[in-house]
């Protein structure tokens, strides 16, 4: 079973997550505001109303504008930053949204889906009827989304 100091280093974990999410999203809005050439107005107004939109659809026009981008290099830049977002955007959402236990071996810590089991379903990795295996979401997979360069 973890220990108290080591369920606290896991929420810090998630912690940081959250936080480097919320940054880049705030980052997102004035990327989105640039990219798409809103009207010139006061800046806080063009800010407001980016801020409503939903990260995803923030993020699917981000992709969308690259494709007009003529110059190679800028375009992949963009691209491979949506993408890296939407990875980031995954991880936080899964994490924020279930329950982290400790895992069957009281190693480590893992999310659990409790409520939500087509969730838990969406992650069956089915071979045949006898062979199959259960992709659970682990502190490492957030270790990996705050490093997501």
């Amino acid at each position: 079973m973890p220990t108290e100091e080591q369920w606290k280093d896991a929420y810090a974990k998630v912690g940081e997550l959250v936080l480097l999410y919320t940054t880049l999203d705030h980052q997102l809005n004035d990327v989105i505001i640039e990219v798409m050439r809103l009207a010139q107005s006061p800046i806080r107004m063009r800010e407001a109303l980016v801020v409503t939109l939903d990260p995803r659809q923030k993020i699917e026009m981000l992709k969308s504008r690259a494709d007009h981008i003529r110059q190679q290099g800028w375009k992949k830049a963009v691209k491979t930053h949506a993408d890296r977002l939407e990875r980031v955007a995954k991880i936080r959402n899964a994490v924020c949204h279930t329950p982290m236990v400790a895992n069957k071996m009281g190693d480590g810590f893992e999310f659990a889906p409790a409520v939500a089991a087509a969730k838990l379903l969406k992650n069956v990795m089915f071979r045949s009827k006898d062979d199959y295996s259960i992709e659970g979401l682990t502190l490492d997979h957030v270790q990996k989304a705050k490093h997501w360069q």
